[in-house]
């Protein structure tokens, strides 16, 4: 009888193994299925968000070149105003008062304050992207007077010669203009007639402060 029963649990045994096996083997298949599922939901996930950092940095990128952009418009603006300091290639101009004994009357033989002016203008029409006149930065907003050899920069303290231009911008232009004989007509008329001077040279390299005043009009309104 005994090894009837011990013949007995080992058929029970061997009958029972391939059922288990088969569920095991299907909750294995489930499971896989299950994690594919899962995976499958996280590349998907993972993928979005990438293409949603991709579009973030491509915009980011894009405000930061906007962003370079706009500043690099500024500080041109900037320079144009005379606002910062500039150096680079340009010219040096000296103009200085005439021999007074060859002038019977008169003031013709100082520089006044046409004659800073018309250089100024010349030099702007030349390719100067900048020009201080002794050491006070010219802007788009300056205006010269003057009189009796006096020249007057915006609101600033009268100068008298020698007057010093430097300018910064196409050297070789500003030299050929300035070397013209039929620039500066009064000028050149009057150093021959009472010996007033006007040298100048080339530069590699020369230096202008920034303006040094107020830019504010406010006497300006907007017209309506």
């Amino acid at each position: 009888m005994a090894t009837g029963f011990v013949l007995a649990g080992q058929v029970r045994a061997q009958l029972l193994t391939p059922s288990n096996q088969v569920a095991r083997y299907q909750a294995l298949v489930l499971s896989v299925q299950e994690l594919e599922a899962t995976n499958s939901a996280s590349r998907r996930e993972i993928a979005a968000l990438r293409a949603d950092i991709d579009a973030l940095e491509a915009d980011a990128a894009a405000r930061s070149a906007a962003t370079r952009n706009l500043h690099a418009q500024v500080d041109d603006l900037r320079a144009h105003a005379g606002l910062v300091a500039v150096h680079g290639p340009g010219v040096e101009v000296d103009l200085r008062n005439g021999d007074a004994s060859l002038a019977a009357t008169g003031t013709s033989y100082l520089v006044n304050f046409e004659d800073v002016q018309d250089v100024v203008n010349l030099l702007f029409a030349q390719g100067a992207e900048g020009i201080a006149v002794n050491s006070r930065r010219i802007t788009p907003l300056t205006a010269f007077s003057g009189s009796a050899g006096q020249v007057v920069i915006d609101q600033g303290p009268p100068l008298a010669s020698p007057i010093k231009v430097v300018a910064v911008g196409d050297r070789n232009r500003m030299v050929a203009a300035l070397d013209d004989p039929s620039a500066l007509g009064s000028i050149r008329a009057r150093e021959v007639e009472f010996n007033l001077h006007l040298t100048f040279f080339g530069s590699p390299d020369v230096s202008l402060p920034a303006y040094d005043s107020s830019l504010q009009i406010p006497h300006v309104a907007p017209a309506h």
